[in-house]
């Protein structure tokens, strides 16, 4: 099953995290050190094994906890937010992939136009930033997997018409893939780390409070 069992680095935070929580509650004994561990995981993802453990949800909730319990709160507040900026990290990464498709400049007017034409039909806040001319969006938390989706199906349609007969598994979308515009016609798949240093589209998570007043 994919995304479960940590990772080297993964697992590396995760015991330095827990040490760090143990020593803070007083467990000096490998025996309470071991009982705390398998009651946070089971407490906050269900499981009592490593091997178990998803690297996204199920880590950022243990890693959470054992900040709380150690008093590290700038820490727990960080991985108490981390699945929703994966998400808009998605969002912005599809954002830039469906621009590309359109042969728009990121962050140009005719871009945020664009995107602001397909945004609003989720009832997504966006505009353009008057200072660096960048496109943002105001984005509520729970709106986010809806734009990815809205986002993504506008990303396979244009894939789609641009290169006939092409495969799902071509379709289907990857965070590593940027898209480059023959000049005779088509489109080439480029992977690898994308790069964002000239993408000026921003992805703001609306708080709570921001959302009563919006």
């Amino acid at each position: 099953m994919r995304n479960i069992g940590l990772t080297p680095a993964q697992r590396s935070a995760f015991f330095r995290a827990l040490n760090a929580a143990c020593v803070e509650l007083g467990h000096d004994t490998p025996e309470a050190r071991e009982s705390y561990r398998k009651q946070v995981m089971r407490d906050e993802a269900g499981v009592e094994h490593l091997a178990e453990l998803s690297r996204t949800t199920g880590f950022d909730r243990c890693m959470a906890r054992f900040a709380v319990d150690s008093c590290d709160y700038e820490a727990a507040s960080r991985f108490a937010v981390a699945a929703v900026a994966r998400q808009a990290a998605l969002v912005r990464i599809c954002c830039a992939q469906v621009l590309q498709l359109k042969g728009c400049e990121a962050g140009s007017s005719e871009a945020a136009s664009y995107l602001s034409g397909i945004c609003s039909q989720s009832g997504v806040l966006c505009g353009s930033d008057m200072f660096d001319q960048s496109f943002w969006m105001d984005v509520d938390p729970s709106a986010l997997v809806t734009l990815f989706r809205m986002l993504d199906t506008h990303r396979r349609r244009l894939l789609r018409r641009l290169c006939a007969g092409i495969s799902g598994q071509t379709l289907a979308f990857s965070a590593s893939v940027s898209y480059k515009l023959n000049p005779a016609g088509g489109v080439r798949l480029v992977y690898g780390s994308p790069d964002t240093s000239s993408n000026l589209i921003r992805v703001r998570v609306l708080s709570r409070q921001a959302r009563a007043t919006a």
